[in-house]
């Protein structure tokens, strides 16, 4: 492992230090004692290279001058953005398929829908002691008030599932 300065190794890949200091800067290239390790250098260069670089460039200018790295901010290399966006991509496909095919719905609709349907539960349920005073008053027998109270009930919920 021989190591060598930065401008040295600027120098042999015919790059400008500034873009040496660049690179060591970003993370691509880890110093040793604040010297590079040329070979371990270009294997992390060309790890996190664009592939369509390497494509571009003829085959014997690949093998002698090493891929320039992509100045991104991040070490994401490009395979694995482009991973990260055929996956994004499939997502969204998925979801446009169940939703087309009725699978998935909004769930601002789901809540709309919810909020009406326990408002007519509600409404229907409150509206049998109006319906029911005056008869429930009338009655001495306890067994006809709890079948009046249970027909009452029944009849709403049968009028509310009849609803859509």
């Amino acid at each position: 492992m021989a190591l060598i300065s930065q401008s040295e190794f600027a120098k042999r890949q015919g790059w400008s230090r500034q873009y040496v200091a660049k690179l060591v800067k970003s993370g691509k290239i880890r110093l040793h004692n604040g010297k590079v390790e040329p070979n371990e250098a270009l294997k992390e260069i060309q790890a996190q290279a664009e592939p369509s670089t390497v494509l571009r460039k003829s085959q014997s200018q690949a093998g002698s001058v090493p891929v320039a790295p992509t100045d991104s901010r991040q070490a994401v290399d490009f395979v694995t953005a482009r991973t990260m966006r055929e996956a994004f991509r499939a997502k969204m496909a998925k979801m446009e398929y169940e939703k087309e095919t009725g699978k998935l719905t909004d769930a601002s609709k789901v809540r709309e829908d919810a909020y009406r349907a326990g408002r007519m539960v509600r409404d229907a349920l409150l509206g049998i002691p109006d319906r029911l005073s005056d008869v429930l008053a009338a009655e001495q027998d306890p067994e006809r008030v709890r079948q009046l109270l249970f027909g009452e009930i029944e009849s709403a919920l049968e009028q509310l599932s009849n609803i859509n």
